[in-house]
């Protein structure tokens, strides 16, 4: 378990905007920075970075945290993942608390991070095999280095390896070494024999291709046989595990992702060694989908990084028409697609090393077209004159075009695909509707979006019963609130002290002579005086657990802005959630036209006191006043008890005339009218 002491130098260390950076492209916007959402099918930047929180929120699906929960929600991954992972992004040594676990703390180790161990040491046992042993150096490293045609530092880069051709060579050191056969297993790293149910190696004979995360861990292998006489599939891939989920990887991410923000395009190629020598060539923005169809999440993580995207596609035509199914969803997912043909004969691989560094970029910055004129080119080679099969392709091409979410651009492929065939932009238009209507009325996976997370609810609770005192677990979190104007009221009172509670007001006191006085206090120091005097509380458990929290933080900073952070990085997820679109909220500012042409400024809470006092004391007397409501609606229902006597009715009329006198005083202050039944 990692000790609270270095957990708390990691969250002081890890700059946020530096985090989702290596991960999400960022525009600096001000003070802040703004990025597409990877959390929502985003087509605009909707996610803002505030470094001086540390935090990210978007404003479209609400999703927000610090740096730790921005990685584990990116990367489902778990808390100590993501502190052990942001202590080696800024080289802070880990340290653990010495403390023996129980068996059963023991057996409840997380499995993710077990497994990752385990595919750790396969990885690095690999990779010792190409290196260090004859066999893996005769055969696997001669493969690579004289075949391929890799240089070593490529294969060290991508950390390439062998696994020995023999029965159980790995299996047996791993199970020696004290990892598991059932993790084994569950990898898929080694198998189980029908007939002795002993383990043997899933991989042998093979060289293996590690399938990396985007924190560099291995979370599968790909193995290419070497045996001429061997049978079977020539590749062999990791099984789907707790780790390993193939349609949301993509091989060579980790090493491409900063090429591919800063270039701003992402080549997709279809194999290992496809993304290893374009890598080597120069070409370095390039990723595979290991021979898969592309998957909404392939395509989410491309966008995360970029919405450009050129595919490269070999002479093999039956292989163009059947990947061109993909390009619709891509499309869909509102990237800006283009394709590269290669010569007769080639593909990446080859084409990569038959070409010098500057011929390869040129080629393909030379020969990219945009998906529709590919198209075209691609399904014209088999119509040829036949006027049947000449509109069938512009049928296809059209329902392309449908894919396009954005107006403009689906009129420029329109007007172009018009002009390739001759034919009036009219009549595709009238196609395009019915391809349109099509698309809307057919649910289709890649256009259906999940949100993790949903916006707030700002000022709404999550429960009624107002107990006297919230622990952090019994706040509700995942309830959906039900509509209260005292809620309303509570919230932004809540919202005052958090972003003005330092702030100086000034407030209207009796001195020891009976003469008002005007003292200045702080902001949060005048609320809690108002709720003491009054012996008031909030009603919804969730704000009174932050004002808990408040008065207890309020003690240990002397800045709004180091309280600010304290609640924007907090443990608690509920008191962050609340925190976290109050801290972000953008003020509105009034017109410079307006206040010129005038000739007056617009007052607002952070840069008028007058203003500021008027706001506060507003929300805490409105607030008084609705609590006075609800009191007076309880004794009436109350008062119309047939069992009450004539004493017990007399007292509750008197109650409810005080409460009458008190909303009336307040009233005034408010510049209210108070009238009632009772």
């Amino acid at each position: 378990m990692i000790t609270q002491k270095c957990i708390d130098e990691i969250k002081m260390a890890a700059r946020i905007e530096d985090v989702v950076s290596d991960f999400v492209p960022l525009k600096r916007a001000g003070a802040s920075y703004k990025g597409v959402c990877p959390f929502h099918d985003d087509h605009s930047p909707s996610m803002h970075i505030t470094p001086k929180l540390g935090i990210y929120h978007c404003f479209v699906c609400g999703a927000h945290g610090d740096s730790i929960k921005f990685l584990m929600e990116y990367q489902k991954i778990s808390y100590p993942e993501a502190l052990r992972y942001l202590a080696g992004k800024y080289n802070i040594a880990i340290e653990e608390e010495k403390k023996e676990l129980t068996a059963e703390q023991e057996a409840a180790k997380n499995e993710r991070e077990a497994l990752l161990n385990v595919n750790a040491y396969a990885e690095k046992f690999f990779t010792n095999q190409l290196f260090e042993s004859e066999e893996g150096r005769n055969i696997g490293l001669t493969y690579l280095r004289d075949k391929r045609g890799f240089k070593e530092e490529t294969i060290r880069k991508f950390r390439l390896g062998y696994c020995p051709d023999t029965w159980d060579t790995f299996s047996k050191k791993a199970v020696a070494d004290g990892y598991k056969p059932d993790d084994l297993l569950t990898l898929g790293l080694c198998r189980k024999s029908e007939k002795t149910g002993n383990l043997f190696d899933f991989y042998k004979g093979r060289v293996i291709f590690p399938i990396l995360n985007a924190f560099g861990s291995a979370i599968g292998f790909g193995g290419r046989v070497m045996s001429q006489e061997a049978k079977g599939p020539k590749y062999y891939n990791s099984p789907e595990n707790p780790i390993y989920h193939k349609s949301d990887v993509l091989y060579g991410f980790y090493f491409a992702r900063r090429a591919i923000r800063e270039r701003d395009n992402v080549y997709l190629v279809e194999g290992y060694t496809d993304v290893i020598s374009m890598s080597e060539a120069g070409v370095e923005n390039v990723v595979a989908s290991s021979g898969t169809a592309l998957t909404d999440g392939q395509i989410k993580l491309i966008k995360s990084q970029t919405n450009n995207i050129t595919v490269l596609y070999d002479g093999d035509n039956a292989g163009i028409k059947a990947s061109l199914r993909g390009i619709n969803m891509l499309l869909a997912a509102g990237l800006n697609v283009k394709a590269v043909l290669l010569p007769d004969g080639e593909d990446p691989d080859s084409f990569a090393k038959g070409h010098r560094d500057s011929e390869l970029k040129d080629y393909l910055e030379q020969n990219a077209v945009n998906i529709i004129q590919f198209e075209a080119k691609t399904l014209m080679q088999g119509a040829g004159n036949d006027p049947l099969k000449r509109a069938e392709v512009v049928n296809t091409i059209i329902e392309t075009v449908a894919e396009v979410n954005d107006e403009v651009l689906r009129a420029f492929y329109v007007r172009e695909c018009a002009e390739l065939f001759q034919l009036s932009e009219e009549s595709l238009q009238v196609n395009l509707k019915r391809a349109l209507w099509k698309r809307m009325n057919t649910p289709s996976p890649s256009r259906v979006t999940n949100s993790p997370q949903q916006p707030v609810q700002q000022g709404q609770p999550m429960q009624q019963q107002l107990p006297n005192v919230v622990k952090p677990e019994e706040v509700p979190q995942t309830q959906q609130p039900p509509t209260d104007p005292l809620y309303d009221l509570e919230y932004n009172i809540i919202r005052l002290i958090l972003k003005y509670g330092f702030f100086e007001t000034n407030v209207r006191d009796v001195d020891a002579d009976g003469q008002e006085v005007i003292r200045r206090m702080r902001v949060d120091q005048y609320v809690f005086n108002e709720f003491h005097a009054e012996e008031i509380s909030f009603t919804n458990p969730l704000y009174q657990r932050f004002y808990q929290e408040y008065a207890r933080l309020a003690q240990q900073f002397d800045s709004q802005d180091d309280l600010c952070k304290a609640f924007a990085q907090h443990d608690e997820e509920a008191l962050q959630a609340l925190a976290i679109p109050i801290l972000t909220e953008q003020t509105p500012d009034c017109s410079p036209a307006w206040e010129q042409r005038f000739d007056m400024d617009t007052p607002r809470p952070d840069t008028d006191i007058e203003c500021l006092n008027q706001e506060i004391a507003g929300c805490v007397n409105l607030f008084k006043m609705r609590l006075i409501d609800k009191c007076k609606e309880l004794l009436i229902k109350e008062l119309e008890s047939e069992d009450l006597t004539e004493q017990e009715q007399r007292d509750i009329m008197m109650r409810i005339g005080e409460l009458n006198e008190r909303a009336k005083e307040l009233g005034n202050l408010q510049r209210i009218v108070i009238s009632s039944q009772y």
